[in-house]
């Protein structure tokens, strides 16, 4: 399995990580455990490889390494440095999914799904498979004609 290389170290690419490259031009990566796919700037074929093999950057840019299926390990040639030293999603997604953890957020979630609930119906709510009694009440609850 060896590429001939001298190899950097191992990374550990987790699902929902994204490995950044930048630069990688003549560098090469190795598929230790898992697959990943490879996407290069410019470049129409998105490689995917599994467990045992190589890959040899052809250009310079930015390049994403992605898992798929679980985890992978990737071993970089010496020089081949992450852009993003942990292999994490880039700083815009990670504050994205911050927020949408975050407790104002699911409480805000929380109370739209109340007030969108409880402007149902009991017909429609019984077709969905609640009761009137479930829904926290927002405002005023429309009758149903036909119940």
């Amino acid at each position: 399995m060896d590429s001939g290389t001298r190899q950097k170290g191992w990374v550990t690419v987790n699902p929902g990580e994204v490995l950044r490259l930048r630069d990688a031009a003549g560098r090469h990566l190795t598929v230790v455990r898992g697959a990943v796919w490879i996407t290069q700037l410019g470049d129409p074929r998105d490689p995917v490889l599994e467990s045992g093999a190589s890959f040899r950057f052809e250009r310079n840019g930015l390049s994403l390494v992605q898992p798929l299926g679980g985890p992978a390990i990737v071993v970089l040639e010496a020089g081949l440095r992450p852009e993003n030293a942990t292999g994490r999603a880039g700083s815009a997604e990670q504050r994205a999914w911050q927020l949408a953890r975050s407790e104002p957020f699911r409480r805000q979630a929380q109370r739209l799904r109340a007030e969108t609930l409880s402007s149902l119906s009991d017909h429609v709510l019984r077709d969905l498979g609640f009761r009137r009694d479930q829904v926290q009440l927002g405002g005023r609850t429309p009758e149903c004609a036909h119940c």
